[in-house]
């Protein structure tokens, strides 16, 4: 039997004092997000894919450890009109692209990871390839305060997926990074600041 103080938010999924409810902002977007997500980051207190899904309703989650379902999601994404945010050797920058190009995607995947199991998982997969990549060449700097990671990849995924929603779409996205702000503080304010970090 579950107790109060292990008790789940029947709608953000958080625990009921993490709840983050009161800060989950009413956003759309035109485009879908497909994020491909390492079990590990999954099972992460400090993940941001959970606020991600929370702020952004065309979020859909998939774990790479399933390759079956992951291969059949990706399969069904027309290469045309989808586009991988990964920083490979052939990814354009996604500032770059013009009017028309932008106008005709549709969704963009991310894959959420370690940067060194990201790097990884790219190069394994090669139903990836089919997927004209994107890149970023003046990504704002990361707001993600409670993991720590090396130059440009440390921007979380939710960060990323807006700052990409932002360059093919116009569209705002700033509110989904100020709810990450202020969940992560709230739900890591009875921590120690030794505890925050992750390298």
């Amino acid at each position: 039997m579950q107790s109060a103080k292990r008790a789940r938010c029947d709608n953000c999924h958080f625990l009921t004092e993490q709840c983050v409810c009161h800060w989950i902002p009413v956003l759309s977007t035109r485009l879908k997000i497909l994020i491909l997500q390492d079990p590990k980051e999954a099972q992460h207190a400090k993940n941001t894919v959970s606020l991600l899904s929370l702020g952004l309703s065309s979020v859909e989650c998939i774990s790479i450890a399933n390759h079956d379902v992951l291969a059949s999601a990706l399969r069904q994404k027309d290469p045309a009109k989808w586009r991988l945010v990964f920083p490979s050797d052939s990814a354009v920058a996604i500032e770059s692209i013009d009017a028309d190009s932008t106008a005709e995607v549709e969704g963009l995947i991310l894959i959420d990871a370690t940067w060194r199991k990201a790097k990884k998982f790219y190069f394994i997969e090669p139903l990836l390839y089919d997927f004209k990549a994107v890149c970023f060449s003046q990504a704002p700097v990361g707001q993600y305060s409670i993991r720590k990671s090396p130059g440009i990849e440390s921007l979380s995924t939710l960060e990323a997926c807006a700052y990409a929603i932002e360059q093919v779409t116009g569209e705002n996205m700033q509110p989904l990074r100020e709810f990450m702000v202020v969940a992560q503080e709230w739900q890591w304010r009875k921590q120690p600041l030794s505890h925050r970090y992750l390298e």
